[in-house]
Parts: C-alpha cells; structure tokens; sequence
C-alpha cells in the first residue's frame, strides 16, 4: 500500500497540506437550530462551488473544516496562520483567510439587522439610518469569524466602516463552551497513573517515604493532568463572549485611543492611527466607526504578477505591481513600530491589544509621502498587573545578559505563573531550573563569539550577544513544563504570548532572519535602567546585574556597567551619553547612580582603594596615567 504520511521521502509536511485532489464536496445542513444553519449553508454552498470548480488542497480543506466549525475554532486557524515559520507555508497561507477572508453571509439579511438594531436603539432618527443602510458597499470589505465590515458613508462625519455580527454565532459559541467544558472536565478527572518513583518509594523507609508523599501530595492533586483545564477553557470563552457585545469593543477602541493615539494619545513611545468611534451608532451587534485607508502589512508577500489575481481591486493589484524589496523594508519596519507599540502596551501602560494579526495592522501613507501604522478590531483588550510587567524586564535582562537560568526560575512566583508552594520547595524549585535550562539551551541559539575580543577600546566587555529565538521549540518545551509544575498561565499572559507570536510571524513572513529578542532586550535593558515605577523586583535584578558573583551584595563591577551601556546604546542606535541622561531623567536613575559613585569612592579611599594606587604605581608611569584615564572617562560617564 502506498504510504501517504508525509515523511522526507514524500516532502514531509508541506508537500501534504500543498497536495491538491478534485472531489465533490455535498454539505447538507443537518438537524440543529435555524440560526445554526444560517451560519453554515453559506460557508457550505462556497465550498461545494470552489470544488466543483477547481482542486483544493489539504490546507485549503482544513481552513474551510475550521470555518463550518465556527469562530472558536476559526481562532485556532488564525493563530497558527500568522506563524508561517511553525506552520508549514502552503498552511499557513490558508489559514491566513480565516482572518477577513471568510464566507461572508448575506448582504440583505446585513442591512436588515444594521436597521432594525439601530432603529431600536433610538439614538438617531430613522431617516439618518436609512441614508446609512442605503450607502452600504454591495458586498462587504472583510468578512471573519464573528463579523463582516462594510463601508458607508455617514452624512457629517464622512466615509465609516460598519461592523455587523453574523447571525446564529452567539448560539454556536455557547455550543462549543459546552463541548470544550466538558472535555476539560473529563480531562481534569483522569487520575495519576502510579509512578516508577513511587514503586521505588514504598521500599524506602517510612520516614522517607512520608517525605516523599508530602512532596508529591504538594506537587500534585493525584490528577494525570495538573493544570486548570476547565479555568482556562472558561477564561478562553469568556473572551470570545467579550468579543461578541461589540459595545465592548467601542469601549475598547476608546480606550486604546486615549493611551496610543496620534491625535490625543497620552502615551510617550506609542503614537498610532486609532479609528473613532461613533457611539450613537453602535449595539451590541453593530459598530461604526470611522473608516481607514490602508493595506497590510503582509501585502509584499505577493508575486508583482497583476494577471494572477483577478478579483483583485486596483488599489491591491498596484500594491502587487509595486512590491520590491524597498516595500519589503518599509512595511518590516512598520511591524517592527507595532512591536515596539506592544512592548510599550506590555511593559509599561499595562493596556495591551491581544489580536494584531495581519488583518488588524495597517499601512497607511499620508499626503507627505511617509507611512504609518493603523490599529483595527479591538474586540480583545488586556490589562497586565505592573508586577508582571516588571518580572518580565527582569526575566528578559536576566536571561540575555547573564543567562541566569536559576535567577530567571524565581521570578515565576512574581509572574503569577506557577503555585508559589512549587517555588518554596527546594526540589522542585532546582527541578524546575534545570527543565527551563534544557528549555533556553533548545530555543535560544546564540550566536558564537568565540573569534570575538572580549574587550572594546575602553577595556570593557563586548556587546552581549542576543541570542536567535526559535518560537516553536519554545511553545514546544513549555507546553511539557506546564502539567510538571503546575503551571497556571493567567488569560493576559495567553493574550501577551500570541500577539507577541503573531506579530513575530508577520515580520518573519517578511524577513526570515528577524529576531524579536532584537528589540525585546534594549527595551528591557532601558526600563531597567529606568526603573520609573521604582519597583524593588527592578532595583534587585538591576544590583544583580551590575555586581559580580550575580547577586544584589557582592562588588560592584565596572565592567558590567559599562557592558549594559554599552548594550543599551548599540542596539538602540544611540549615543552612551544620551542613554545615560535618560536613565538620569528619572528618580531611581539618579538614586542608582549616587549609589554607585558613593559605594566606589568608600572602596577607593578605603584599603582596597590605597592597595590598587600601589599596585598602579608598581605598574609604571604608563600603566598609571591609562588607569587614571579610564578611572576619569568611568565616573564621567555615571
């Protein structure tokens, strides 16, 4: 028999999900509700009509398997297809669709909901509607999951975009919360399977043994499966309910308008184009909002080919035609702006858009010629806690500068990710640091430095080396880690690792060789240094990192201030004293410095001081000016 498992023999993965088949493909609507069937005869009939008229391939079959499903499992579709360095190309770009490609439903059962909703509501006169409704596109500009946008103009205000929800879609969500809950909880009640460990256990002496099942009784809650499955799956939903009372969205948009906008945002290193919203339009199931021109950031990625996509508008087929690596280069720095805009959401206001894929993220040109990023769908909106947000910077700094690995393990308990009776158990915390070892030594490959000096013009150490992250290996090795340890991953931490991976994969789907740890640690390194929120988890890694032997008490180490800024100045682009400055900006800056100045006078005038002039003078008039001249530059510089 022929062997169709996709081996290196036969392509592997990717000639399987690129292999097209001519079959006719029959979906009939089965028993279930009328709103059900709405959702699924449309998605159906498209189907059946792509293949009777052309092949489709694996990939294309599981995208249009994943939209019959419904918007909860579309949101799988869409998280993997922004990672087309996980994901298999020819997967990829299918399940790229499920962003603002879908089926869309019918236009007139569109316009009737957007009337009757908006009449209902009472906030604008009929007239004022019906003008609205009549100015709909034929069909609509995007269609997803939950929703398909239409573009109208609204008299006073200009050209809109309308959001409307499709019907039947609540019920569907509510059908797969159930299903998911109660495989969660069939999951949860599977019980622990009895351990090698613990056979070997029992032979031991009692003492031993008791100690044993104290531990064990810590680490586990006698479940095959420790981590809160059925949490997790509520939290998930939940999310997804949120996204479906687009009242919330408006809220939402307002919000992050207010944080990152470029027209009245308060935010210091975010300034974006956020739409307005129009509140006197917007129900729980339609929104209005400002309309925005612009393309995607992904758009590049097509062949300068104007034939090969005919239902192409001329807008899009021009952008076709134009793509060059000059627009390759602009649009990457775009999405280097919107993860720059994210660490910021991240680290420092805490408020953080949890959905930028590719149909969310615009490019727009203004009349001047130069480019910016726009921000749609705020259907998701996450709030970090700022001591989160702070043991990230450190685990960033920790993990690159020092490649703490032990360090980094104990910052866990301050991310609020694993029980801190794991943290306090001895064992289980050196357990726990050796699987996260295996876990950085598999993921981050950094580059070697061997042939490199150790040693700049002014005798301080080379810039740190930032290692390549490779995002599967890492979801790959953690997703082990999380029923060991207990892991409890917070709905902003899920949130925060997907837009941080999509908005990696789109870059990557630009420039292969982009490593988000690029902009991540000099953005880490500066509110280390920083330190505006005068955190004490801050200010404990930041004396760590300054002082030899790794830790808060031992010596200050010259070296390693000036290799920080050192880092800090080259990989953001700029100048050692201007790094310097802004870390003197700020109250803890300026407490670090006088610190260090104050500490390293008491050593100077001390014995340990009066020992190294001898030693310099024994070293000679040369050796003594060049140490009275890096002493200089060294406390010009703090």
């Amino acid at each position: 028999e022929q062997n169709y498992w996709p081996t290196a023999e036969n392509g592997g993965w990717e000639a399987f999900w690129s292999t097209s088949t001519q079959t006719s493909i029959t979906m009939e609507g089965g028993g279930g509700s009328k709103n059900h069937n709405q959702w699924s005869n449309a998605t159906s009939a498209a189907v059946a009509s792509s293949s009777s008229q052309s092949s489709v391939s694996h990939a294309q079959r599981l995208a249009m398997a994943l939209e019959q499903l419904g918007p909860t499992y579309v949101k799988f579709g869409q998280a993997l297809g922004s990672r087309p360095d996980v994901a298999p190309p020819s997967l990829a770009a299918a399940l790229s669709s499920l962003q603002d490609d879908m089926t869309p439903f019918d236009s007139n059962v569109a316009k009737g909901i957007i009337s009757s909703e908006l009449k209902t509501k009472g906030d604008v006169n009929a007239k004022e509607v019906e003008s609205l409704v009549a100015s709909l596109t034929e069909e609509p500009v995007a269609a997803a999951s939950i929703g398909q946008v239409y573009k109208a103009h609204l008299a006073g205000r200009g050209d809109v975009a309308v959001k409307v929800q499709r019907p039947g879609v609540r019920l569907l969500v509510e059908r797969d919360a159930e299903l998911l809950l109660t495989v969660a909880k069939f999951l949860e009640s599977i019980p622990a399977l009895p351990s090698s460990s613990s056979v070997a256990a029992a032979a031991t002496s009692a003492e031993a043994q008791s100690t044993t099942n104290d531990k064990q009784q810590q680490s586990s809650s006698g479940r095959l499966i420790n981590t809160e499955l059925v949490s997790a799956t509520q939290e998930f939903m939940s999310r997804i309910f949120e996204e479906l009372d687009y009242r919330n969205e408006a809220s939402n948009c307002i919000t992050f308008a207010s944080l990152y906008s470029e027209r009245h945002g308060t935010s210091r290193d975010v300034s974006v184009i956020v739409p307005e919203v129009y509140l006197d339009y917007c129900t729980e199931n339609v929104l209005v909002m400002e309309w925005i021109e612009g393309t995607k950031l992904t758009d590049v990625q097509s062949t300068p080919d104007t034939g090969s996509d005919i239902d192409n508008d001329d807008t899009t087929g021009a952008q076709k035609i134009t793509t060059d690596e000059a627009a390759i280069k602009e649009n990457l720095e775009l999405v280097k702006v919107a993860i720059d805009s994210t660490l910021s959401q991240l680290l420092v206001t805490g408020i953080l858009h949890a959905d930028p894929h590719a149909g969310n993220l615009l490019k727009l040109r203004r009349d001047d010629g130069s480019v910016t990023l726009g921000y749609l769908d705020f259907g998701l909106l996450s709030t970090i806690p700022s001591q989160v947000r702070d043991a990230l910077i450190c685990s960033v700094a920790l993990q690159v500068f020092e490649r703490n690995v032990d360090a980094v393990s104990s910052l866990f308990g301050e991310l609020q990710l694993i029980p801190q009776h794991i943290l306090d158990d001895d064992s289980e915390r050196a357990a726990l640091a050796e699987a996260l070892h295996i876990t950085f030594e598999n993921s981050l490959l950094y580059p070697d430095t061997s042939s490199a000096s150790t040693n700049g013009k002014d005798g301080a150490m080379a810039a740190t080396a930032i290692p390549d992250l490779k995002f599967d290996k890492l979801l790959d090795s953690l997703s082990r880690l999380v029923p060991r340890f207990q892991f409890d991953l917070p709905p902003y931490f899920i949130n925060n690792a997907r837009a941080l991976s999509t908005l990696e994969g789109i870059a990557k789907s630009l420039d292969p060789s982009f490593n988000v740890l690029t902009i991540m640690y000099p953005y880490a390194l500066t509110r280390l240094l920083q330190n505006p929120s005068g955190s004490p988890v801050v200010e404990r890694t930041l004396q760590s990192l300054i002082r030899s032997g790794g830790t808060e008490y031992g010596r200050i180490d010259r070296s390693k201030i000036r290799r920080l800024l050192r880092d800090s100045a080259l990989i953001s682009g700029r100048r050692k004293r201007r790094v310097v400055w802004d870390v003197m900006k700020t109250r803890p800056g300026r407490k670090l410095a006088r610190g260090i100045v104050g500490e390293e006078l008491r050593m100077f005038l001390s014995g340990k001081g009066k020992r190294r002039r001898r030693k310099g003078e024994e070293d000679g008039d040369g050796g003594q000016r060049k140490k009275k001249k890096k002493k200089k530059w060294y406390y010009l510089e703090l």
